[in-house]
């Protein structure tokens, strides 16, 4: 799990995280760190950005940086285990407290489901999240390391909602530090970098992004590249989910002192049957619509990414997630729909189990949805 060597034998004080001034930051065997290329879309090409996105010059330099470089996410990034383990993609764990009761988070969906069906109901109003600490990670992020790996690319989830991407800036810097001397007296001189990338969304719309790196890393592109073209992209990433418990909803937002969820809505919406459908998108979290009954919620979101796949998104890929059984989204009508549509197009469709650490905050049953396009009114 953790890296279990001794912080004594490091011989580093642990660096605070560097000023926040921008989403991504490079890190070098020099000990500095410098800002990514602006990569934000100009006015004047944002029509031309889907085929931009897609777009990977591949050459021998490419290809080779391919096999160099690790990918982390954490455990509240919806994908399916299988899926990120075939993919060598590293997770970083997530520890969950509920009074005297722990566990860890390690994205395992066996745990997971049985968390759902057993004790969210008892437990997960109170539970409250943790990140592993800049020194845990770390630990975490050199324990996957390998000879040949000269870059790290780490999509988290929205700093917005945790501090697992302030934590994971601090770790880089001080790794940077100690990795990179180690591979100076191992006459390694090639320079070693690390991008943490704040992906500024949850659940599924994490999926998005770490599906996408997986995807340019096959095609050739570059570590620098796609640490540039993620931090473009997550400003395409929209996240539709529909909790089906209002009142655990609003229990949770009130306990963290959320107020996306006001008293007035959950009343409401528990007289009158109605869901509110929650989007996420650049770092913020807020009701976007309100169907009544959850099926035609859920179907109202289906719809939604049915058509944007038909207009045409930026990036082939849509990922749904559901906290409990992924077989009662398969075999809806709506995800089948949606799935014809994706095989016709040419898009990839991900359903997963939804991470603990999501379904804490919004509840068993909840679903979320998630998919890059240029723009959507909700």
């Amino acid at each position: 799990m953790l890296n279990a060597q001794p912080v004594a034998a490091v011989g580093l004080p642990l660096r605070a995280a560097p000023k926040y001034s921008s989403d991504a930051y490079a890190y070098s065997t020099h000990g500095g760190f410098a800002k990514t290329a602006d990569s934000t879309p100009r006015a004047d090409n944002v029509h031309r950005l889907p085929s931009a996105l897609r777009s990977a010059s591949v050459n021998a330099a490419d290809r080779s940086a391919v096999a160099n470089t690790l990918l982390i996410t954490d455990a509240a990034c919806d994908l399916p285990a299988e899926w990120l383990a075939a993919n060598k993609v590293a997770v970083l764990p997530i520890k969950i407290h509920v009074d005297d009761w722990h566990l860890i988070d390690l994205h395992d969906e066996y745990d997971t489901l049985e968390f759902f069906r057993k004790d969210i109901a008892t437990k997960g109003m109170r539970a409250q999240s943790e990140p592993l600490s800049p020194l845990e990670t770390r630990d975490f992020v050199q324990s996957n390391l390998r000879k040949e790996i000269n870059s790290v690319i780490e999509v988290a989830i929205a700093s917005s909602r945790s501090k697992i991407y302030m934590n994971s800036l601090a770790a880089a810097q001080n790794l940077m530090l100690m990795h990179g001397r180690v591979r100076r007296n191992m006459g390694i001189h090639e320079p070693f970098k690390m991008w943490v990338v704040d992906s500024e969304t949850v659940f599924a719309g994490q999926g998005v992004l770490v599906a996408e790196a997986v995807r340019q890393l096959q095609a050739g592109m570059s570590a620098a590249k796609l640490a540039q073209h993620l931090d473009t992209l997550r400003h395409h990433v929209h996240t539709l989910v529909v909790p089906k418990d209002l009142f655990y909803l609003y229990s949770r937002a009130k306990i963290k002192g959320d107020n996306s969820v006001g008293w007035l809505t959950y009343n409401v919406g528990k007289m009158l049957d109605i869901k509110a459908v929650v989007h996420a998108y650049a770092g913020k979290t807020e009701p976007c619509m309100k169907v009544r009954g959850y099926d035609d919620a859920v179907k109202r979101v289906m719809d939604i990414a049915i058509t944007k796949v038909r207009e045409g998104l930026i990036t082939p890929i849509v990922t749904v997630s559901y906290a409990g059984n992924i077989d009662d989204v398969r075999e809806s009508a709506s995800f089948v729909a949606l799935e014809s549509v994706c095989m016709r197009r040419g898009v990839t469709l991900h359903l997963s189990t939804m991470s603990m650490t999501g379904g804490l905050n919004v509840g068993a049953g909840a679903l979320s949805i998630a998919f890059a396009c240029q723009s959507l009114d909700v």
